[in-house]
């Protein structure tokens, strides 16, 4: 019995001793076989840059100038990368309202499984000439680069993610401004006043809705009595409103005042938001214009009121709204004693 015990203890010594030596080989030659396991690459940790700006500023001089064969592994070559480009063509500070995801591939230089300095160098090149064709093909208002990331495939096969800011083709309906600053103003009193979950039809809801609003805007607040003295009126409508700045072309005759053929068909027509938003800011330079561009008196809109209409000429249908602006005149009074009531 002692001398089995003694027999099978060296037995498992013995597997044990054969078992190590095939994982030795096996490390050895898998050493042999895949350069990545011998990857001498820099061990980079972006943590430890404090200033970035100085960090890359002068990694594209190194990129540039340099000729020892400095190695990255492809992650951190990928990052250096993006990095770069980030700081030359992005700007996170644009006004927006939408994106829109595109990605551009190129070939680049790998060295046993990195990249070397040289061939990063290359690589933002090509990849600058890259991203400056994309930008020269931009169609959409206000587009902008807001962020760039790279991924560098073991093959060579890059891949440019890139992450552009724009202004969305809805917005693109005010081109132009009367009474607000700018669009974003605009957008701001479309959110405000009106609503996405409405349905607007041309000659009942949109109608009402302009007119309400319209009449929200002209505010006064002085301690005395104050009174509209009534001075004159004007009627706008799609004859005498033209839009210099090229409104949709669903306004007849680029009218600054909603207007649209409809054929000979008995169609009604819903405004969508972004219609009721344009129409707003539209009246409402219209109304204010009228008086800068004929002096009177000193005078103010008093009411405003959006009437629908519908005419035909040559067999053609015409929906339409009259934009009616009465004016007045501020005056205020000495409030009466009561006794005088």
């Amino acid at each position: 019995m002692k001398n089995n015990k003694i027999n099978f203890t060296s037995l498992v010594m013995a597997i044990v001793a054969i078992a190590v030596m095939v994982v030795s080989c096996k490390k050895e030659n898998g050493n042999t076989l895949n350069p990545k396991a011998q990857d001498n690459t820099l061990a980079f940790d972006y943590r430890q840059i404090e200033d970035k700006v100085a960090y890359f500023t002068d990694f594209k001089k190194r990129i540039k100038e340099s000729k020892d064969n400095e190695s990255f592994n492809l992650n951190d070559a990928a990052w250096h990368l993006a990095c770069l480009a980030n700081m030359d063509f992005c700007n996170i500070n644009v006004k927006h309202n939408d994106f829109l995801f595109d990605t551009i591939d190129m070939i680049v230089e790998i060295v046993d499984g990195s990249m070397q300095l040289n061939g990063l160098g290359a690589a933002y090149e090509q990849m600058r000439t890259k991203i400056h064709q994309f930008k020269n093909e931009f169609k959409h208002r206000d587009q902008n680069l807001y962020f760039i990331n790279v991924s560098v495939g073991d093959d060579g096969n890059a891949k440019i993610a890139l992450m552009t800011s724009f202004t969305s083709v809805a917005k693109d309906l005010i081109d132009h401004t009367w009474y607000v600053d700018d669009e974003w103003d605009a957008q701001y009193n479309c959110d405000e006043y009106f609503s996405g979950d409405s349905v607007y039809v041309w000659n009942s809801l949109a109608a009402s809705e302009l007119q309400r609003v319209l009449n929200l805007f002209e505010n006064h607040s002085n301690e005395s009595v104050t009174i509209f003295v009534p001075t004159r009126n004007h009627t706008f409508d799609y004859t005498n409103t033209y839009d210099q700045y090229g409104t949709p072309n669903y306004y007849l005759n680029n009218s600054r005042v909603f207007a649209k053929s409809f054929g000979n068909f008995n169609t009604s027509y819903n405004l969508g938001l972004m219609e009721m938003c344009y129409c707003l800011d539209s009246y409402l330079g219209l109304g204010y214009d009228y008086i800068s561009d004929h002096l009177y008196v000193r005078e103010h809109p008093v009411s405003w009121t959006v009437n629908s209409a519908i005419t035909i000429l040559n067999n053609t249908k015409y929906n339409y709204h009259q934009l009616h602006v009465q004016y007045g005149q501020i005056t205020s009074i000495t409030p009466p004693s009561p006794y005088d009531k």
